[in-house]
C-alpha cells in the first residue's frame, strides 16, 4: 500500500467497503424480501379473486392469475390454466375443491410453487383463483435490476465523490510538504499557512510553530555563540597582555597573579559551558535517585558561610526530588550565587512538601527582564549574564521541576517545585 497514491487507496478501500456492506445488505435484504414477495403474490391474488368475484359472469383476464368457476360440480368457465404448467385440468381443480379445507391453497409440485383462492357459495357459482411464481419472478427481476442499478450507481457516485476529495487533500498535503522542503532553503523565515480546520490545518499549525521554535533557536545560538566570544575575549586579552608585559620585562612578575584569576575566571565559564552542555545528553533515567535536597543546600550554605557577610537562613524539611545529586548542587549553587550578588543583607532558603523557595532581598528585577532570567547570556539590569541561570533552568525542566521567579515583597524570590 505504501508504494499506492493516496487518491487511489481511498478510492480502493471505499471500494472494497461498499462491495462488502452492499453483498451482506442485499443477502439481509433478500431473506426478508423473499417473504415479502411471497405476502405480496398472495395479496394480488386476493386482490384477483374479488375483481373475478364482483363480474363472475364475464371475470376480468391477468397475466400471472386464473381462474375456475365452478356451478354444481360442473365448470362454467375458467382462464389461463397455463399458469398452472399442466399439473391441472379445469375438472381437476373443480374436483379437487370438494376435498380442500379452509379458503387458501399452496402446493409445491417440482420446485415450483402454486397458489389457490378458493371461493365457496352455497347454492351459487364457487370461484378458484390460482397463480404461480410468474408474478414472484416478474416482481423479483424488477427488484434485483434496481438494487444492481442502485449499487453501481451508489459506488461509482462515492468514488467519484472520494477522487474529487482525495484531490483537495492530497492537494493540500503536496503543497504543505513543499513548504517543509522550502523551510531550510529559506531559512526558516517564510512562514507555513494553510487554510481549513481539520486535522491538515492542525499538522500545519504544529510544523509553523516548530518553525518557530527552530528560529528562535537559531537566533539563540547565534546570540549565545556572540556573547560567549565576548564573554571569553576580554580574560583572554588581560592574560595576553599582562603575559607580554611579563615577557618583555615591563611587568613584575608578581602581576602574574592577574593572569592566575583571569584562568580561573575562564576556567569557571568553561566549566559551566560544559555543565550545560552535559545537561543536553543527560537522558538514562536509570542513573536518577530520590535524592533529600536538605542535605545538598546545607553542603552548599556551609561553604559560602564564611565567604560573605550575607545572613543566610534556612528552613528545610526532608523532602526529596528524583534526580541526580550533582545536577541539583549545581543548579542550587547557582541560585544561591546569583542572591549573594543581589541580595542586601539576607537570604532566606525554604523547602516545606517539595516546594523550594530562595529569596533576596535585593531590588526587584525589572518587568522588562522577568521574563528573560532563564535566558543563556541575557543581560541583566545591572550588567550581569552568563549562563548560571540557564543551566538552573535547564536541569528543573530535565527532573519534571517547576521553575518560577517573581518579586516579591522588598526582594526576590526564586520557586522550584515539581509538575
Amino acid at each position: 500500500m505504501k508504494e499506492i497514491k493516496l487518491a487511489t487507496q481511498l478510492n480502493l478501500i471505499f471500494s472494497i467497503v461498499t462491495l462488502l456492506t452492499s453483498l451482506i445488505f442485499i443477502v439481509a435484504l433478500n431473506r426478508v424480501f423473499s417473504e415479502f414477495r411471497v405476502s405480496q403474490n398472495e395479496l394480488q391474488l386476493s386482490a384477483y379473486l374479488n375483481d373475478v368475484r364482483a363480474n363472475i359472469t364475464n371475470p376480468p383476464a391477468s397475466e400471472y392469475n386464473g381462474y375456475v368457476v365452478v356451478q354444481a360440480q360442473d365448470v362454467v368457465s375458467s382462464h389461463n390454466l397455463d399458469v398452472l404448467d399442466g399439473h391441472y385440468s379445469a375438472v381437476e381443480i373443480a374436483d379437487m375443491m370438494l376435498v380442500w379445507p379452509g379458503q387458501t391453497r399452496h402446493v409445491e409440485i417440482d420446485g415450483d410453487d402454486y397458489y389457490f383462492r378458493i371461493d365457496r357459495r352455497i347454492g351459487g357459482a364457487s370461484v378458484i383463483v390460482f397463480t404461480s411464481e410468474d408474478y414472484l419472478s416478474v416482481f423479483g427481476n424488477a427488484f434485483s435490476t434496481l438494487m444492481r442499478i442502485s449499487f453501481i450507481a451508489l459506488v461509482l457516485l462515492g468514488n467519484v465523490i472520494i477522487l474529487l476529495w482525495s484531490r483537495i487533500t492530497v492537494e493540500r498535503i503536496k503543497r504543505l510538504q513543499g513548504e517543509v522542503q522550502l523551510l531550510r532553503r529559506n531559512n526558516y523565515q517564510e512562514p507555513i499557512e494553510i487554510d481549513g480546520n481539520d486535522e491538515i490545518t492542525e499538522l500545519a499549525k504544529t510544523i509553523e510553530k516548530m518553525r518557530q521554535e527552530i528560529q528562535y533557536a537559531e537566533k539563540s545560538k547565534q546570540e549565545m555563540l556572540q556573547n560567549i566570544s565576548h564573554d571569553f575575549k576580554t580574560p583572554i586579552a588581560v592574560i595576553q597582555s599582562y603575559a607580554e608585559a611579563i615577557g618583555d620585562g615591563v611587568s613584575d612578575i608578581n602581576e602574574a597573579e592577574v593572569i592566575v584569576k583571569q584562568a580561573e575566571m575562564l576556567n569557571q565559564k568553561v566549566k559551566q559551558l560544559l555543565e550545560l552542555n552535559k545537561l543536553e545528553y543527560l537522558k538514562d533515567a536509570s542513573e536518577f535517585e530520590d535524592i533529600r535536597i536538605k542535605d545538598i543546600l546545607i553542603n552548599i550554605v556551609n561553604n559560602q558561610k564564611y565567604r560573605t557577610h550575607i545572613e543566610i537562613e534556612t528552613e528545610l524539611d526532608d523532602s526529596t526530588y528524583f534526580g541526580v545529586k550533582e545536577n541539583f548542587y549545581t543548579a542550587f549553587t547557582n541560585i544561591i550565587d546569583n542572591a549573594l550578588r543581589y541580595a542586601k543583607s539576607k537570604i532566606i532558603i525554604t523547602l516545606k512538601n517539595k516546594k523550594l523557595t530562595f529569596y533576596n532581598d535585593g531590588e526587584p528585577i525589572n518587568d522588562k527582564f522577568i521574563d528573560h532570567v532563564f535566558r543563556p547570556y541575557e543581560k541583566g539590569q545591572n550588567g550581569q549574564f552568563g549562563l548560571g541561570m540557564s543551566i538552573v533552568q535547564k536541569t528543573c525542566a530535565h527532573f519534571n521541576l517547576v521553575l518560577k521567579v517573581e518579586n516579591a515583597s522588598d526582594g526576590v524570590l526564586f520557586t522550584i517545585e515539581p509538575l
